[in-house]
Parts: C-alpha cells; structure tokens; sequence
C-alpha cells in the first residue's frame, strides 16, 4: 500500500492509495513525526548547559530536520540558531513551526536548505555546531568536517549526539531495518563511530553515554494510534487510515527492537587552534573517555583488602 500526494499532507493533499508500502521519508511526512535528537529536551538541555550556550552564542544545526532542536534551544537560552538541511520538505515544515511562534524566538532562528559540505557562511561565524544523526548519513564526511573547521570560531564546540550498538544486532534485525528504511544499517559500536566522528585534528573534549531501552508493545501500539487517528490525518479516509496505521506500527515495532540494543553518545568536540595542543592528562574521575591511552572510559576504584594494625 502507497499513499500518493501532489502537495504537502494537510495543505489540501490529493491522496491515493496502491499497493506497494510507503517509502520510508514518504511515510514520516505524511505522520508528521516529531524529528527529536535521541533523548531529546532532555539532552538538548544537557548540550546548552555542557557548551555555555546562551542568549550571545550563535549556533549552526547541521541536518535540522523540522526544527525541533534548533527552536527548543532557542526557547532555553537565547541564542541564535541557523539550521540547515538537504531535504526542502523538512525546511518547509521547519519554517512553518517557527513562524508560529512568538517574534522573541522566532526572529532569532533561521532556516534554509544546504549541504554540510558546502556551508553558506563565512568563516569563524559560529561558536557552536550542533548535530544529530545526520553526520552519519553525509557521504563525504571529511569535507564536512573541513567546513566544521572553517565556519567555527577558534576554540568552538561540535556537538554530535549519535546513535550506536551497545550489543550486536542479529541478522533479522538489520534485514527489518533495510527493509523499513531502504538502506544498510551498519551495526557500529562506539569505537567504530569514534573513528569516524573524532578524527585526529579535533580535541574529544567530552564524551558521554546513554543506553536506550524498548518499551512494551502496547505503549507502541498506543503510540501508533495517536499518530494515526483520524483528527490527525483528516485527509485519509477510513481504509487508507488504517493501512497507513498498519505499517507505521509496523515501521515503530521494528525501531522498538532495534532500541532494546543501541545507545546513544554526547560527543563534544573542540576545535582548538595549531602549536595549542594540550599535554594528555593523567589523573581522570571515573567515567571519563581518556582518549589518549585505554581508548575507554575510565573504571571506578580499585578494591583492595582491608589491612589491621595490632590484635
């Protein structure tokens, strides 16, 4: 089943349904799904009090998807945020949420279609770069991690918060995610995005992490049936509803799977400047990424036995 719209879903959309299921971009569109960085007000909450981002910060959304993060940190803080995104659909929706909002936040956020590889800004006009998932998706990434070093200001802040295994995904798995999305899924573990994400010139200033758990299979079919009601989606008639019901359950069932193995990192990075790199600590609390030595985080105490003086 396929649902074919001429215009934007709930702006007069023409639907029709077939027979082959909807792509995967298609189906979020038409659902309208809040696009939310993994764990979201939450560590978007996290990220502004980590970086010191506030009312005199400017900060560049790599992949802005529909807003979201860009328009809550300007809500908390009071920055000025510029988001950009290669999908025109996504910016439309993004600019349709901001200009519902107060002229005190929406005044101070922007957003246009671009390309991480080629950002439309000058040099050093940045003091923080913020970004989800997207990175991951970038075919080139070390030209977009060149375009990080331009448009960030000396000793500016990345922050990228990414999704990774925790523990190896089964093979079914990953089939029932090429077959939701439409692409490979590759099954990296921490290490394997740290080498992609943190390449040698840029400073891991922070790193940490988040497991993420699936929840039970009547809160997914609940959330399913919000999505998917008939005030939501008034365009649809009944059997179309249903359908697209039907395999959006099917779509959040197999991310609920998926979830019950993955984690999500905070990685900040730091753009320091060259003839400024910092000796390697020795001494780090418990819970600190060392990236010089262990390539890991650093245990908790020691136990040792204790010792008696005297009888």
């Amino acid at each position: 089943m396929t649902v074919v719209h001429s215009q934007a879903p709930g702006t007069g959309t023409a639907l029709r349904p077939a027979s082959d299921p909807i792509p995967y971009v298609d189906l979020l569109s038409l659902v309208g799904e809040t696009n939310r960085c993994p764990g979201g007000k939450r560590t978007i909450r996290r990220i502004a009090s980590r970086l010191g981002i506030g009312p005199g910060t400017r900060v560049l959304e790599i992949g802005s998807n529909t807003g979201f993060t860009s328009l809550e940190l300007a809500k908390i803080t009071g920055c000025t945020a510029v988001g950009i995104d290669v999908s025109p659909a996504a910016v439309a929706e993004a600019e349709r949420k901001r200009v519902s909002l107060p002229s005190w936040i929406a005044d101070r956020v922007s957003f246009s279609v671009g390309d991480a590889c080629d950002i439309k800004h000058d040099d050093a006009s940045f003091d923080v770069i913020v970004c989800g998932g997207a990175n991951t998706f970038v075919q080139d990434r070390e030209a977009a991690l060149r375009e990080y070093l331009r448009v960030l200001r000396p000793y500016g802040f990345v922050s990228v918060t990414n999704l990774y295994y925790r523990k190896a995904p089964d093979q079914q798995l990953l089939d029932d995610l090429r077959e939701v999305l439409g692409f490979e899924i590759p099954p990296y573990g921490l290490r394997d995005w740290l080498k992609v994400l943190a390449p040698a010139e840029w400073e891991i200033y922070d790193l940490q992490t988040t497991d993420l758990v699936d929840r039970p299979a009547s809160v997914v079919e609940a959330y399913s049936a919000a999505l998917c009601s008939a005030e939501r989606l008034p365009d649809l008639d009944e059997v179309t509803r249903l359908q697209v019901k039907e395999q959006w359950q099917h779509v959040t069932s197999v991310f609920n799977r998926n979830h019950a193995h993955l984690g999500f990192m905070e990685l900040t990075l730091r753009r320091n400047m060259p003839g400024d790199e910092e000796q390697p600590e020795l001494f780090l609390m418990p819970g600190t990424w060392d990236h010089y030595f262990e390539q890991g985080f650093v245990a908790g105490p020691r136990q040792t036995p204790p010792t008696h003086a005297g009888p």
